[in-house]
């Protein structure tokens, strides 16, 4: 009887930790600025609960956490996120021309623009990207660069939880850009006055 009852509280426990995305509706309306910015779970993978854990209409091609700085000492503070309307572009190597960019690729009533220092792309928007090597830019929604990056190398698959630190395949940012990881965490370079 005693086993039966700590594979329920475990099951409730389960069922209850999830992974912090709120659950309201897709259809939920949001208004622009005087949505209150909160806490997503910013700085862990986030395809982990977006591609495994989450309903499919959640799933993420691509995901992370933005900083004001390079020197945070808390992930998990919200006042250490970069605020606003973030966006990200993947641009050629070549030529320099933006061949994707996170405002094409909206969903207007996405939960997702309620938590603060995300930059992603829905998977339901974009299914894969071309396979090849791409500079990534951040911005504001007015194109003002915030921070920019080398080259990143994509395959066209899809997220593998079993290998979320894919040299050939970086889709979920914070899995190698986080405090004490491979890369540092995301941050801010330029324009940090438009941080909120």
């Amino acid at each position: 009887m005693k086993i039966y009852i700590f594979y329920l509280l475990f099951g409730v426990v389960l069922l209850l930790s999830g992974c912090g995305e709120d659950e309201g509706s897709e259809d939920d309306e949001l208004t622009s600025s005087s949505v209150t910015q909160g806490w997503h779970f910013q700085g862990r993978d986030c395809l982990a609960c977006h591609n495994v854990d989450l309903a499919e209409e959640r799933h993420l091609l691509f995901g992370g956490s933005v900083y004001k700085d390079a020197n945070i000492i808390n992930q998990d503070d919200i006042n250490n996120t970069c605020g606003g309307e973030l966006l990200v572009k993947f641009l050629d190597t070549t030529t320099g021309a933006t061949l994707y960019n996170s405002k094409n690729y909206k969903a207007v009533n996405s939960p997702g623009y309620n938590a603060k220092g995300n930059i992603f792309i829905l998977q339901r928007e974009l299914r894969l990207l071309s396979a090849g090597a791409y500079y990534i830019q951040i911005t504001d929604a007015n194109g003002s660069i915030m921070a920019a990056s080398g080259a990143h190398q994509f395959t066209s698959q899809d997220y593998n939880i079993h290998n979320p630190v894919d040299f050939n395949n970086r889709l979920s940012c914070n899995s190698c850009h986080i405090k004490g990881g491979i890369q540092s965490p995301l941050y801010i370079q330029v324009n940090k006055n438009l941080c909120k």
